[in-house]
């Protein structure tokens, strides 16, 4: 079965694609840069005020364009951010952008700017408790369409905890039950958290639409359909 996931983004089509292994899925996965897809460079613009309106947005907007070409072939997209509770839930849906405007007044900031940015923020507060999160929209031609979501609870810490690198606020991010940066932890680790099973919710709500007697019945059997 082919799935075009609504991203470039070579990371989150890593993560994709451990989760199709572990669930032990037949899924060819297609990206926006994908030859067979001819995306090109269109941008799809964020207009939503949470994260499950943007990863509709960019679902349905995938999803159109897959209308017109003649291609009907399933559609997920994501969004995620960063909520810091005692800052009102910033930066949240205005994670990846949370910057900008500091870095597009002043170039000589290093891309990093969001995580001392928020730093500077939380300096005297003693609630550094925070939460990210991500939803997943999946359209599946013929309009049918559904989301799922997932959470992780942690804190922030006080200074960089690693080298920071995409996504920048996992370098102070600790997940709760642990003392390190969300960046240092192990794949396996990871399996635990937001973004895993925000997806492995809509891989096996997908395999459960298009092959409901096979696929999902042996993730079922392996105890894999619990999240």
């Amino acid at each position: 079965m082919d799935l075009i996931f609504a991203t470039t983004n070579k990371r989150k089509m890593a993560d994709l694609q451990n989760v199709i292994k572990e669930l032990g899925l037949s899924i060819n996965v297609i990206g926006l840069d994908s030859p067979k897809l001819q995306w090109g460079d269109k941008e799809i613009e964020e207009t939503g005020k949470t994260l499950e309106e943007n990863s509709e947005i960019k679902a349905r907007a995938v999803a159109n364009f897959c209308e017109t070409i003649g291609l009907n072939i399933p559609v997920i997209a994501d969004d995620a951010g960063l909520y810091v509770e005692v800052l009102g839930n910033e930066p949240g849906i205005r994670t990846a952008r949370y910057a900008d405007e500091e870095i597009a007044n002043d170039p000589t900031l290093p891309p990093y700017q969001c995580v001392y940015k928020l730093l500077q923020k939380l300096e005297n507060e003693t609630n550094r408790r925070a939460k990210y999160r991500c939803c997943v929209t999946c359209i599946i031609p013929g309009e049918k369409s559904f989301i799922t979501k997932s959470e992780s609870e942690g804190t922030i810490a006080k200074a960089m905890l690693c080298s920071p690198k995409r996504p920048y606020f996992y370098s102070i991010f600790m997940l709760e039950g642990t003392n390190v940066a969300f960046g240092e932890l192990t794949e396996e680790e990871l399996k635990e958290t937001y973004r895993y099973k925000a997806i492995k919710q809509a891989l096996i709500k997908l395999a459960d639409y298009y092959q409901p007697e096979n696929e999902l019945t042996i993730i079922k059997r392996k105890g894999r359909n619990t999240i």
